[in-house]
């Protein structure tokens, strides 16, 4: 991802982490593809509730922020899904998605 401020352009490295959220504190309104250009492809999935998730993501940031972006109840084809729920920094989902996502 490529952050713009100014004039100077900053790469956020993002790495996957094996971990999934324990709870929920906002929603994110974008479509899967968005959601895979600005992270990378859902890699804990497995790791959630396969009744429930479709597609899980956990990562971190290289200051070490962790966030998470799940599917809830979702039961249609992944790449049609436009809401997820969200858990985490704040800030680095911020970064990431700016008004797109929005806490309770």
């Amino acid at each position: 991802m490529v952050i713009v401020s100014g004039t100077k352009l900053k790469k956020m490295k993002l790495s996957d982490i094996q971990e999934v959220s324990s709870g929920k504190d906002g929603n994110l309104k974008v479509n899967y593809n968005q959601v895979v250009e600005k992270v990378f492809e859902p890699n804990v999935t497995e790791l959630d509730d396969p009744d429930k998730v479709g597609a899980s993501w956990g990562f971190q940031d290289d200051k070490g922020r962790k966030a998470f972006v799940w599917s809830y109840k979702f039961y249609g084809e992944i790449e049609d899904c436009n809401t997820f729920s969200v858990s985490g920094d704040r800030s680095l989902l911020k970064d990431l998605f700016a008004d797109k996502v929005v806490f309770y």
